[in-house]
């Protein structure tokens, strides 16, 4: 039953034109990007460097592949939230609003299985479009620029060699997707109290800023607060590129994830198998 269940709700999420929306703007976007990194290395390098330049003799370029989709990656990691949650915000709120749930009531199957049929969808939309990002990205500029070592800011100027960095993407890829998954729940559980799909992703995205404004004051308090919200943990993906990678500080965010997406997806299941469907 849950099987046909999934099939079913993949099959209407296939239909939506909404599924399609984050894909789109990140296959037109992304190289837009790349070509604007490509065109303006000089400029780029400039910042990189510093002063540097005065001190010793500069050989080869670093802007290639790998600081693109390092650069990338950063810079749209905010808006990873919106994308992430489109499917989410919809996936019972449309439902209530065309009364489609009153079909679920004629049939014997629990609504724990559909909500269960529902998280999935989510967590498999969420776990796609994040994949199509680090990697459409990751691909797309190394055809582009090429490859070579990558330069990051950490604890002063830290230069990755190239056969030390596909991993380190990897890893950026499963941080940034746990923090997106705990959104993903967040807009669903939203979802199970709202017949209109633009309220949970409101709400939703609403959270994110103000954790991003707890994360970015330098106030006692907030410092306090902040490695307790998944909120905290967005930008956490730039640690995969440190030299030594903070583990700990990964291990910690995974656990704040797990206890954030439990606690939206427990109140998830309450709501929705106590609510009343009357149309």
């Amino acid at each position: 039953m849950i099987r046909s269940l999934i099939i079913n709700e993949f099959i209407k999420v296939l239909n939506k034109k909404r599924t399609y929306i984050g894909f789109i703007l990140l296959f037109i976007l992304v190289p837009l990007i790349i070509l604007a990194i490509g065109d303006g290395a000089e400029y780029l390098e400039s910042q990189i460097y510093g002063q540097l330049r005065d001190s010793f003799m500069i050989v080869g370029t670093l802007t290639n592949g790998y600081l693109s989709t390092y650069l990338i990656i950063g810079i749209l990691i905010t808006q990873m939230p919106f994308l992430s949650t489109i499917v989410a915000s919809e996936i019972f709120s449309r439902e209530y609003s065309d009364g489609t749930f009153r079909m679920y009531l004629t049939r014997p199957i629990s609504r724990s299985k559909v909500l269960l049929s529902k998280l999935i969808i989510v967590s498999i939309y969420t776990i796609l479009l994040m994949f199509f990002f680090v990697f459409y990205t990751l691909i797309i500029s190394y055809l582009f620029l090429g490859s070579g070592d990558l330069a990051v800011f950490h604890k002063g100027l830290l230069f990755l060699s190239e056969d030390d960095i596909i991993w380190r993407f990897f890893l950026a890829y499963i941080v940034s997707t746990t923090v997106m998954l705990t959104t993903s729940f967040l807009c669903l559980m939203l979802s199970t109290m709202s017949k209109n799909s633009v309220t949970p992703i409101i709400i939703t995205i609403s959270v994110v800023f103000i954790g991003s404004i707890i994360s970015f004051i330098p106030l006692q308090m907030f410092e306090n607060i902040n490695p307790y919200l998944f909120t905290g943990y967005l930008d956490l993906f730039l640690s995969s590129f440190h030299d030594p990678v903070p583990w700990n500080t990964i291990f910690i965010s995974f656990g704040v994830c797990t206890f954030w997406s439990l606690f939206f997806l427990i109140i998830a299941f309450i709501i929705f198998n106590r609510k009343e469907i009357l149309s």
